[in-house]
């Protein structure tokens, strides 16, 4: 009878072994992730929607810091390449606009180690890549945005064409590639459909050209200008949350669509706060926090805000994620072409006005 209580109480201590030894080794995770107490995280998310979301990981309390560096998605590439060249490994998860930055990062620069974050097995496909390097953040549209107050609701275009009228000349402004993704796919997208010479033609309506594709809207909101050729949705749909002036248009060709991924770098100097962090960013909190902010996330479980039109009954516009990577350099160059005066339509400015636009005088 003693034999077989003491085979009894070893077989205990052995399975309490083994339960304990489960989340013994998720606590070894966090516990190395706290000892290094930080993540930095680069992001191209609007600066007021990514301060939430690093805000809400700060308030759980888990010992690590989120610190946040908020840029566009071509300054934060080219700041990572950078800081890389130098061995200055700072930032430990990635996320911007530009799908085309994160092939290059992960097939030729080796930036990039997979990870695959708590949860996303059930989020919807086209969230997700099978080699988990990485996953969908979150994802828009790109829409023209006018102020209410401003423009006539017959004068309002319905078309991507109708910015080429002479009517529209000074009252625009256009997002810079060489800034966004959004603002590189957008042109990707249009260029596609419209040809070469439609960046020309409307820079022929003299815009303004402005670094962020999100605060075209606000320059909208302001009157600073009539309307934005083209602001992110989520970003419009804020402004609109907050009484401003402004209304989104929808032409009839469609809307650029543009999905976000989010990586751990290879390089991270907190590998471990990273990957919590990943996880944290594609939890249910988070994701709704994104829809609550007009965004179209991948987890099936979100509820999108009423007035937030569903992605299905758009006519979206995609750019594939090969094209992103081999036209987004091309493209930048050409904006920068067009819009110093230096190409027009179909040949070369003049030298006189190519060479005014090099005094920066165009």
């Amino acid at each position: 009878m003693t034999g077989r209580f003491l085979r009894l109480g070893i077989a205990g201590l052995a399975a309490a072994a083994m339960l304990m030894s489960i989340p013994a080794a998720e606590a070894a995770d966090m516990r190395a992730a706290k000892k290094e107490g930080k993540i930095l995280w680069y992001s191209s998310l609007l600066l007021s929607t990514s301060q939430k979301v690093c805000k809400a990981f700060n308030d759980r309390k888990l010992g690590i810091q989120c610190i946040l560096h908020r840029d566009g998605s071509g300054k934060l590439y080219r700041r990572y390449r950078t800081e890389a060249r130098g061995k200055l490994f700072k930032a430990d998860v990635i996320h911007t606009s530009n799908i085309g930055h994160f092939i290059i990062m992960n097939d030729k620069l080796k930036f990039i180690r997979p990870y695959k974050p708590k949860g996303v097995d059930r989020f919807v496909e086209d969230f997700k890549t099978k080699d988990n390097r990485w996953t969908i953040f979150r994802a828009s549209v790109m829409v023209p945005l006018y102020n209410t107050k401003l423009v006539k609701a017959e004068d309002v275009p319905t078309s991507w064409l109708d910015f080429l009228k002479p009517k529209w000349k000074k009252k625009l402004v256009v997002a810079d590639p060489n800034y966004g993704g959004f603002a590189t796919a957008t042109m990707i997208a249009l260029s596609n459909m419209f040809g070469d010479d439609y960046y020309i033609k409307l820079r022929n309506n003299k815009p303004r050209t402005f670094d962020s594709a999100g605060a075209t809207g606000v320059l909208v909101a302001r009157g600073e200008v009539l309307m934005t050729t083209g602001t992110v949705a989520y970003g419009a749909f804020d402004l609109i949350k907050k009484g401003e002036p402004v209304k989104m248009v929808i032409p009839k060709e469609g809307v650029p669509f543009v999905a976000s991924p989010a990586s751990v770098l290879a390089k991270a100097p907190h590998p471990n706060a990273a990957e919590v962090f990943m996880d944290h960013l594609f939890s249910k909190d988070t994701q709704q926090l994104l829809a609550d902010n007009g965004l179209y996330v991948g987890h099936p479980d979100v509820k999108y805000p009423k007035a937030q039109t569903p992605l299905s009954a758009l006519k979206l516009l995609k750019v594939d994620p090969q094209e992103m990577k081999k036209r987004s350099k091309p493209i930048r160059k050409k904006f920068t072409k067009i819009f110093r005066g230096i190409l027009t339509e179909g040949k070369k400015a003049t030298k006189k006005r190519a060479k005014a636009a090099r005094k920066g005088k165009n």
